[in-house]
């Protein structure tokens, strides 16, 4: 876990290495990322995600495995199931499922040495509470990419420019990766927040985000995100029964949280080879 936050703060405060001079507008990248994403209806992804709330001392590292199909019209919009674990600096892990498919929201979360065979997960249908649920977890959802409502190539606008401090284009390798790098200076608000800045690292190859950190301070207090996305399929078929959610069901977490791992395993495994 130490190891992991080395590697994330290093990020974060933006050790990394320019390798080409800028050879693309900002304007077109961000059209082209915009175009990208909206090719995609159905998503898997693994998301290793790292973050420290401002009146938080400890970073939290999530790891994240994402069944998607977006909905433009529902208002989460998309139907999704996650399967999660995180870990605390304390090493405490905690491991959760959440799913939602419009008419419920499914929401589990237990600590990893007392997971049971039998475990009863909260589910929501009361229209508040299941979007207050999913709203609770949206960061693993990528909604600042798969939201249709959020587009990147706004960034590019002059009205939107006259908001920032700067905006500019970088390249280089995120794991040996050639990206383009997005980074993007907010201006200080008084009395608020101070060095804010946003990174999007776009893969060169197809224009599809890849990684994303943003940096903040407030007061004494600082907070930071950091997530890479590792994408396993786009657009292949998902069955409606990966978001089914019955009443009153019950979760093997022993068997669920196997299953996580192993995934993890190959996955990590195929990368490798």
């Amino acid at each position: 876990m130490k190891k992991n936050c080395f590697l994330t703060i290093t990020i974060l405060l933006g050790v990394t290495f320019s390798l080409n001079a800028q050879k693309i507008e900002i304007k077109e990248l961000l059209k082209r990322t915009d175009e990208s994403l909206n090719t995609i209806n159905t998503i898997v992804y693994k998301v290793d995600y790292f973050t420290k709330y401002l009146a938080k001392n400890d970073t939290i590292q999530s790891t994240v495995i994402c069944s998607l199909y977006r909905m433009p019209k529902d208002k989460m919009k998309s139907y999704h199931k996650i399967n999660l674990e995180s870990e605390y600096e304390n090493g405490d892990k905690y491991f959760g499922q959440r799913i939602y498919n419009g008419e419920k929201a499914l929401y589990y979360n237990r600590a990893v040495d007392s997971l049971t065979a039998n475990e009863t997960p909260e589910i929501y249908s009361e229209k508040k509470m299941k979007y207050a649920v999913v709203e609770n977890y949206n960061n693993f959802l990528l909604k600042q990419y798969l939201d249709k409502n959020n587009s990147l190539e706004a960034y590019g606008t002059n009205l939107v420019k006259a908001l920032l401090k700067d905006i500019n284009v970088t390249e280089e390798n995120l794991h040996e990766t050639p990206v383009y790098v997005v980074n993007i200076f907010h201006k200080d608000r008084k009395d608020t927040t101070r060095d804010h800045v946003e990174k999007h690292y776009i893969r060169k190859t197809d224009f599809l985000p890849i990684a994303y950190h943003s940096f903040l301070r407030w007061e004494n207090m600082e907070q930071y995100n950091y997530y890479e996305i590792e994408y396993l399929s786009i657009n292949t078929e998902v069955s409606p029964d990966n978001f089914k959610i019955e009443e009153n069901q019950q979760l093997n977490a022993i068997e669920l949280y196997k299953n996580f791992q192993n995934q993890l395993k190959n996955i990590n495994d195929t990368i490798i080879n």
